[in-house]
């Protein structure tokens, strides 16, 4: 019997250390901080799952893709966005 944990997306803005400019959903848990869960997620794993994802690579173009990992020593700075 599988476990299902209650969890919330929320739209987040992410510079990574190359350059790289992301759009995209973190999904944490339901009625926490974003910073809280991301704490968590960061000592369970290296990477950082990203759903419905725009990447804006460092000459300008774009990408859309429906899944990505980030890996979490690579990010600069996260921002989320206000709904």
């Amino acid at each position: 019997m599988a476990l299902k944990i209650s969890k919330e997306k929320k739209e987040v803005l992410i510079y990574t250390t190359k350059d790289y400019k992301i759009r995209g959903y973190v999904h944490i848990l339901t009625n926490s901080r974003l910073s809280d869960s991301l704490d968590i997620m960061a000592k369970q794993s290296q990477f950082l799952p990203v759903t419905d994802a725009v990447i804006v690579f460092p000459d300008g173009t774009r990408k859309e893709v429906s899944f990505l990992l980030i890996r979490v020593s690579s990010i600069d700075l996260l921002i989320q966005v206000e709904e």
